[in-house]
């Protein structure tokens, strides 16, 4: 929000910087390696090193960009209401709700302490997790035809941005 907010990166002219420095946040707080993993769970441990590797660095890739459209094109001024943090066996899960006129949208981080910092591995917004809609989509390519069907899908969309 801070980054959405700032009056020296106000307008459509400044959206390109804003969404770089959105990007670097997202790079340096999320356990996207993790994500990756988790995201293909089912298959992780049938590809071969090379394309684990190549998933994950699609992965981040394209999930950087998405959450990164995601909040350029859906936070704008909205207010953040944190509402407390519990265990869920592997690390917390912080509450916190997107306050706007006509709606509040839960979402839920759920971060895991690395290296002594929080890292978010997962979020849930209203409910739906980040990580399992990308298994559930990723499962329905792999299933229809196989894993490198779906780096080369990756691939083409990394290109395409």
């Amino acid at each position: 929000m801070e980054i959405q907010t700032r009056q020296d990166l106000a307008g459509e002219a400044n959206r390109e910087a804003r969404g770089r420095l959105i990007q670097k946040l997202i790079a340096e707080n999320f356990l996207a390696d993790e994500m990756a993993r988790e995201s293909l769970k089912n298959y992780w441990g049938s590809l071969s090193s090379s394309q684990q590797a190549e998933y994950r660095q699609l992965f981040s890739a394209l999930f950087q960009d998405s959450y990164t459209r995601m909040v350029l094109n859906f936070l704008q001024q909205e207010n953040i209401e944190y509402r407390g943090e519990s265990g869920d066996g592997k690390g917390r899960v912080v509450k916190t709700v997107i306050m706007r006129s006509n709606e509040h949208i839960p979402v839920d981080y759920h971060v895991v302490l690395k290296g002594g910092r929080w890292m978010i591995h997962d979020v849930e917004i209203d409910a739906v997790s980040i990580v399992e809609n990308y298994r559930n989509s990723f499962d329905r390519v792999i299933r229809r035809s196989s894993v490198s069907e779906l780096l080369k899908r990756m691939r083409n969309q990394r290109h395409a941005l």
